[in-house]
């Protein structure tokens, strides 16, 4: 397998936001987390074109920064 090859299998661009969130969410379960009411909420917004991921982030850590 060349160095392309490999980068190629292992890369993952997702086709959405949602496909994005739903990644990430399925990420967190293997590790044995949840999502709070908050997180759950601001990850809907993003799966939702609502809100990107930088305007994600600046919520949250003005959540967490009160």
């Amino acid at each position: 397998m060349t160095v392309p090859q490999y980068d190629q299998d292992i890369l993952w661009e997702p086709e959405s936001p949602r496909d994005a969130v739903a990644d990430a969410i399925a990420s967190l379960r293997v590790d044995g987390l949840e999502l709070d009411e908050f997180g759950v909420a601001l990850m809907q917004r993003v799966a939702d074109e609502e809100i990107d991921e930088d305007e994600a982030i600046a919520i949250l850590l003005a959540q967490y920064r009160k």
